[in-house]
């Protein structure tokens, strides 16, 4: 895709948009390595803490797998054409926006804007799940009911084979009616997207005398940009789960295919849910690091990330209430998120474990 910026012809793709949209939000404050493991979905205590302090937790793990070499030639490219400019010292991997940059990322979002239910970090599992299971389903439906016993699936994964397997045997004693079921469900479930959206994904799907196009092939058909074709289909899988958490009586059998109920705390990473439950428990954060045998520092990241996903969660056992407003001061003063400068304006007795879980909470306030 070829966009003009101040008399420049640039071939810049949605995928830069998306790595110029992630460099703004962070405003030199992260490397833009943080911003390779944001979109790539890396689900590390940093990673996952400034997804949630940035608000950047709806491209989180959008662009996964993303190429590392890919990666840096795309911010190699935005630098050259002045869209960026790196801050403090040279090879600092720390970047701004620059004015053209501006000019370039709001004329791109206002023709294209980021889709509004795009949520890579709360739906992008689900997502996966949902897609696999009915991708299968729906080829396996269609074969069935013409009569076709000799094809190669479009799923490989012995896990998704297992689930439609056993879906059948409970719901599949009449294909056809099941069939019709299914296809009403989904045709419900797009009405809620664009009609491009719509078209995409329906692309995708396989059926007894097709196969289901690639992302490539039908950025190719349709003459879009390859990754906004891509986030265009995510986005269509992230507004469907989204639909079943609010109506989950209207898509009973997209409804099964997903997980959305099965764990309440399915937006903490493993080891974190185990931190969370023990804390629940009564145990400190050092008894917890001494069960686990685990440091102090891995059980402090944990509560972080509760504080993120959890908005009940209290702070007030680990930061007191006058640490709490120190902190704050210093934040809405300095207009920072690094961590540095913040504990250089407090006193000595004020830790960063306290900083990090203030800025979890209140953050998003400026």
């Amino acid at each position: 895709m070829y966009f003009d910026c101040e008399g420049k012809t640039m071939n810049l793709t949605y995928r830069s948009i998306l790595i110029l949209t992630c460099i703004d939000k962070l405003n030199g404050e992260r490397t833009v390595y943080g911003i390779y493991h944001l979109l790539n979905g890396k689900k590390s205590s940093q990673t996952i803490g400034d997804a949630n302090l940035f608000n950047l937790t709806s491209l989180f793990g959008i662009l996964k797998p993303l190429d590392r070499e890919l990666f840096d030639k795309e911010i190699k490219l935005l630098h050259q054409l002045s869209l960026i400019e790196e801050i403090k010292t040279p090879k600092s991997n720390k970047f701004i926006v620059t004015d053209s940059g501006y000019s370039f990322l709001n004329s791109n979002h206002k023709r294209k804007p980021i889709p509004k239910h795009l949520n890579g970090w709360k739906y992008n599992d689900q997502s996966l799940v949902l897609w696999r299971r009915l991708s299968l389903l729906t080829q396996v439906l269609s074969n069935l009911i013409d009569g076709n016993k000799q094809y190669t699936p479009i799923q490989q994964d012995e896990a998704v084979f297992e689930w439609v397997k056993e879906f059948l045997m409970k719901n599949g004693h009449n294909r056809y009616v099941l069939a019709e079921c299914l296809y009403k469900e989904v045709l419900l479930s797009l009405e809620k997207v664009s009609e491009l959206e719509a078209t995409i994904f329906v692309m995708r799907l396989t059926s007894s005398n097709r196969i289901g196009n690639t992302i490539e092939q039908i950025s190719s058909l349709l003459n879009e940009d390859e990754t906004w074709s891509q986030l265009l289909f995510l986005h269509t899988l992230h507004t469907i789960v989204k639909q079943l958490e609010i109506n989950s009586e209207q898509f009973p059998i997209l409804v099964s295919m997903t997980q959305t109920n099965h764990d309440n705390n399915v937006l903490l990473t493993a080891s974190t849910n185990t931190t969370y439950q023990m804390l629940g428990q009564g145990k400190t954060i050092d008894e917890i690091a001494l069960v686990r045998n685990l440091k102090r520092n891995t059980i402090e990241d944990h509560v972080v990330e509760v504080t993120h996903q959890k908005p009940d969660f209290s702070i007030d056992p680990f930061v007191s209430s006058e640490h709490q407003q120190m902190i704050l001061s210093a934040f809405k003063m300095l207009k920072t998120k690094q961590l540095r400068p913040i504990k250089a304006k407090l006193s000595d007795d004020i830790s960063y474990f306290e900083i990090r879980l203030v800025l979890a909470r209140h953050g998003d306030i400026t």
